[in-house]
C-alpha cells in the first residue's frame, strides 16, 4: 500500500508521517528524496528541497518542484535558470519507483498527483487553521508569530502555484484526495491513528 501525504505548511505533516510509518511498519520517503535526486543530478539537497516553495512565473509553467515537510525556514529562492526539467523528471521517477516497491509513506512532492488514484494508494491531505499552524511553526523553529506567518504564506503560495501549473489541481481540494484531516482537531497521534486505520481497513476489505 502507498500512502501519500500532502499538506498545508505547518500542519505537522512530518510528525504525523513518521508516526504513520511506524504504526504500519512502512518505509518513509521524506528527507531521503531530495538527497537521492540531488545525487543523481550532481547538485545539493538544499537546491532540490527549495524548488517547491518558489512561486513560478509565467516563463516557468513547465517547471516542477517538490514538497517539504514541517517547518523549514529561509530556504534559498532560486532563479528559473537554476531549475532544470531533468530535476523534475527525476523527482517523479523516484516517487514512482518508491511506489512500485510498495509499503511506503511519501511526504509531499505532490505525490498523490504524480501517482494518481488507485486501489493501492491512499492520498491524504493534512490541514489546520492558520493560527494553529502559526503556533506550530513558531514553536518548531523558535521564531516569532509574524515571521512564522510570513513563512507559511510564502511556502503555501509556492506550493499552490506549483500544483496548479504543473498538475492542474487546487492543492487541498478534497476531490483530489481520499482522506482530508484537520490535524488541529485530532492532534498528531490521533491523526496518525486515523490514517493507519484507513490503510488497515482497506487491506482487510
Amino acid at each position: 500500500m502507498i500512502v501519500t501525504i500532502s499538506r498545508e505548511y505547518g500542519a505537522a505533516a512530518r510528525a504525523v508521517s513518521q508516526r504513520v510509518a511506524e504504526r504500519l511498519g512502512y518505509r518513509l520517503l521524506d528527507d531521503d528524496l531530495p538527497v537521492v535526486v540531488a545525487a543523481h543530478l550532481g547538485t545539493s539537497p538544499e537546491v532540490i528541497e527549495s524548488v517547491e516553495h518558489r512561486r513560478p512565473g509565467l516563463a516557468e509553467r513547465l517547471l516542477r518542484s517538490l514538497n517539504a515537510a514541517v517547518p523549514e525556514l529561509s530556504q534559498p529562492v532560486l532563479h528559473h535558470d537554476d531549475i532544470d526539467e531533468d530535476a523534475v523528471r527525476e523527482i517523479e521517477r523516484q516517487v514512482r519507483a518508491a511506489a512500485a516497491r510498495g509499503d511506503v509513506v511519501i511526504v509531499g512532492r505532490i505525490a498523490g498527483s504524480i501517482l494518481g488514484p488507485g486501489p493501492e494508494t491512499l492520498r491524504v491531505f493534512l490541514q489546520a487553521p492558520l493560527p494553529w499552524r502559526i503556533a506550530h511553526v513558531s514553536e518548531s523553529l523558535g521564531i516569532g508569530a509574524a515571521e512564522a506567518r510570513a513563512e507559511i504564506d510564502r511556502i503555501d503560495r509556492g506550493r499552490h502555484a506549483y500544483a496548479e501549473e504543473r498538475y492542474g489541481i487546487v492543492l487541498g481540494d478534497p476531490k483530489h484526495y481520499d482522506l482530508v484531516i484537520d490535524v488541529s482537531r485530532f492532534g498528531i497521534d490521533e491523526t496518525a491513528d486515523l490514517i493507519a486505520s484507513a490503510v488497515t481497513h482497506h487491506l482487510r476489505a
